[in-house]
């Protein structure tokens, strides 16, 4: 399978994979050549607009949408797993390329993290954060995978917006804040 578009168009094939997350719904799965668009993006359209058409869809079984959808997203994980090293070495050199994009998202976030630290803080309190990431690091090393210190509520959050104090934060699985991204799950 190609990793490029270019490549696809070239060999005439009809879908590519990355290994990177689509911008819609940060699927990690194939996508169709012709536009360049998600297919797991499309199968959850697809399933979604027939769910509100139902008259203008021909007489299928939906389970077979759903099991085809399952089958892209499990071909796609598939083949992340079978060639993970290749892929992050793709996303090594575009960072590497690209990095006044990542300077400008750290500068970005330290600025957040800054502007969100309330000045009414003890010294006890700056020393409870650096426990947190402490025991984050401790985690990471102890259990084998990456363990993040995540605020509850987010410090750039599209509802609402926390503080970076020590009562907002809680140390959780990197897979787990990843996927929270900047949502507030709330209470």
């Amino acid at each position: 399978m190609h990793t490029t578009r270019k490549s696809a168009l070239a060999a005439e094939e009809k879908q590519y994979f990355t290994g990177k997350p689509c911008k819609t719904s940060k699927h990690i799965a194939n996508r169709r050549t012709k536009t360049g668009e998600c297919m797991a993006c499309r199968a959850d359209f697809l399933i979604e607009w027939r769910a509100k058409n139902p008259s203008k869809v021909k007489q299928h079984n939906d389970t077979q949408y759903e099991n085809h959808a399952n089958s892209l997203i499990a071909r796609s994980k598939k083949f992340y797993v079978e060639n993970i090293e290749v892929l992050r070495g793709k996303s090594r050199d575009y960072q590497k390329k690209n990095l006044h994009i990542y300077a400008k998202n750290g500068a970005k976030r330290r600025s957040a993290k800054l502007q969100r630290t309330p000045a009414w803080l003890t010294d006890n309190d700056h020393w409870m954060i650096g426990q947190a990431y402490e025991l984050a690091a401790l985690r990471s090393k102890m259990t084998g995978f990456v363990w993040h210190v995540d605020h509850v509520v987010p410090l750039q959050g599209k509802t609402v917006s926390g503080l970076h104090t020590p009562y907002n934060l809680q140390v959780i699985p990197a897979a787990v804040n990843i996927s929270k991204s900047n949502k507030f799950l709330g209470a």
